[in-house]
């Protein structure tokens, strides 16, 4: 397929060439479920403006864009830093976008910092579906996705093993005897998601405990959304004795919800994380969770991304496997061990 013009968008759309123009200049004149619709097919078709993937090409600005969710969850500032680290190293500049969870900014951001002419891209998380993400990162010198994978002629990747980890979860809470599991799962929009409900789904299932509806709330990855998704679940299922959460910040609000429901943790319900965010073990019970070398991923993408830049193994793809660890919100705290030393 050639270069993609101003007239097929408008065809795509059905409207004037001239519209295209002035959405693309952002002059007035055009309604703005008109200019969404234009919007949409410019994402979709992959449309860029003349001259500038000549003029990517042709220069470098040795800077470049990094793309994360939301700044605010701790997840993320250990892969943020992994990825500074090595791009100053070679001489990189990063400029930081924060998408707040919300698919509209995340495509602006990769827009403006294709306008800006930065040398390359890390997307971390995605939240945008994978077409519209894919013809944005296709505007791009070079593109890595964190925690998603992408055609090679798209992007590289750096993502986790996510049905390895739960896996490792539920091994775990079945040794010591759980078998009434709930899950309370990441939103529809984070592939992570996705995939650890896949996973925690197949696994329940091959130990005989299939897990059923009543036993599923999906919720947003914060705090107050996980306390308020673990009191719903529990008035839907009844007594659990095990609970898996999509992450950390999720397992937090369900010791809060457990706390204010009566159910002692872990005695009544065991309850583990995903990530291992600096402050887990601080909770009350310190957290089990699913250990992620976050710190890696950022520098491992950022190496990626250097490599394509310099068109060098542009079919990339690094997994890394999350790590069980065991702590008090699943195992009550043993007597204290004294390690002696030799004398």
């Amino acid at each position: 397929m050639g270069r993609v013009t101003i007239q097929d968008v408008a065809r795509e759309v059905g409207v004037s060439a001239m519209t295209v123009s002035r959405v693309l200049n952002g002059q007035p004149g055009v309604s703005e479920r008109r200019r969404s619709q234009v919007r949409a097919a410019i994402d979709e078709l992959g449309y860029r403006r003349n001259g500038l993937a000549r003029s990517l090409k042709a220069s470098r600005s040795h800077t470049l864009g990094l793309v994360v969710p939301d700044i605010t969850n701790p997840y993320f500032p250990e892969i943020v830093r992994g990825a500074e680290d090595v791009a100053l190293e070679a001489g990189y500049g990063v400029f930081l976008s924060n998408a707040v969870e919300d698919q509209q900014r995340e495509a602006t951001s990769l827009r403006l910092m294709e306008e800006r002419r930065v040398d390359g891209v890390i997307v971390v998380s995605p939240r945008l579906p994978e077409r519209q993400l894919h013809a944005l990162l296709r505007g791009h010198r070079a593109a890595v996705v964190v925690n998603r994978s992408a055609p090679p002629e798209v992007a590289g990747a750096v993502r986790l093993d996510h049905v390895s980890g739960v896996m490792q979860a539920i091994d775990h809470l079945v040794a010591l005897g759980r078998r009434r599991f709930g899950l309370l799962a990441g939103p529809d929009s984070s592939f992570a998601a996705r995939e650890r409900l896949e996973g925690i789904r197949a696994g329940l299932a091959a130990r005989g405990m299939p897990l059923a509806p009543d036993r599923l709330v999906k919720t947003a990855p914060y705090i107050d959304d996980g306390a308020d998704a673990a009191a719903r679940l529990f008035e839907m299922a009844g007594r659990l004795d095990a609970l898996l959460c999509y992450n950390d910040l999720v397992a937090a609000g369900a010791l809060q919800a457990c706390a204010s429901a009566g159910l002692r943790v872990p005695q009544d319900v065991a309850v583990v994380g995903f990530d291992d965010i600096a402050f887990a073990r601080m909770f009350t019970p310190p957290l089990t969770t699913l250990h992620v070398p976050k710190y890696d991923l950022g520098v491992n993408a950022m190496r990626i991304l250097l490599d394509r830049i310099a068109g060098r193994n542009v079919h990339a793809e690094v997994v890394l496997r999350p790590t069980l660890v065991v702590r008090g919100s699943t195992v009550a705290a043993a007597a204290p061990v004294t390690i002696r030393t030799a004398s």
